[in-house]
């Protein structure tokens, strides 16, 4: 067992289980700021729109940096459509 806050041990590791104020949450509900890359739980997270698609914050501050500029934080697929960096 590892605890950690470091977010890049999920992509490693077998099974995760997030332990968020006491209760285990399903990784499954949860989306990753892609300003900050912290895992954000969807009901609590900050959304916003761009180019058709919704991305989700842990904070307003990460969402106005995203929407300042945008094209640090995603990148334009051969079909014309935004995707996620990274």
């Amino acid at each position: 067992m590892i605890i950690s806050h470091d977010q890049r041990i999920r992509n490693t590791l077998g099974p995760v289980l997030w332990l968020e104020n006491g209760r285990f949450k399903e990784l499954a509900r949860m989306a990753t700021d892609p300003v900050c890359g912290m895992s954000v739980d969807l009901e609590r997270a900050v959304a916003g729109a761009w180019d058709g698609r919704m991305f989700h914050f842990c904070s307003r501050g990460c969402k106005a940096e995203f929407m300042v500029d945008t094209a640090l934080f995603v990148s334009t697929a051969p079909d014309g459509r935004a995707g996620a960096v990274g």
